[in-house]
């Protein structure tokens, strides 16, 4: 499980990285349009969506490849890990399609990896 802990956090750096650079990317594009508040109010939400889920991928992975390390550290990964599947649920029932249902995926497996690091570390 350590190993499959370790390829999954890798992924949800790389995702979360991805992500992160797309947020800032859509923000930095939308406050420099000139749009006004609707703008500044897609901004937020852009801010909500993409840099804070970028975040939280970028240190579940950070945290899962320590937890992959030394199993005896491994409760963070458990919490980020929890947190980022109870995002990509809430996302997925907000917006039902094979996109956000298959985004559930790697959350739900570096979530299950956690627990398994943990409870035989």
């Amino acid at each position: 499980m350590k190993k499959l802990l370790s390829v999954v956090s890798i992924l949800m750096l790389i995702l979360g990285l991805f992500t992160l650079v797309t947020g800032i990317l859509d923000v930095s594009l939308l406050l420099g349009s000139g749009g006004g508040a609707v703008a500044e109010a897609l901004a937020g939400l852009a801010v909500a969506v993409f840099v804070v889920g970028g975040l939280l991928d970028v240190i579940g992975g950070l945290l899962g490849l320590r937890a992959a390390k030394d199993p005896a550290r491994s409760m963070g990964a458990i919490v980020f890990g929890l947190l980022a599947l109870i995002a990509a649920v809430v996302s997925a029932v907000m917006a039902v399609s094979a996109a956000t249902i298959c985004a559930c995926i790697i959350p739900l497996i570096y979530f299950v990896c956690a627990l398994a690091v943990r409870s035989r570390g």
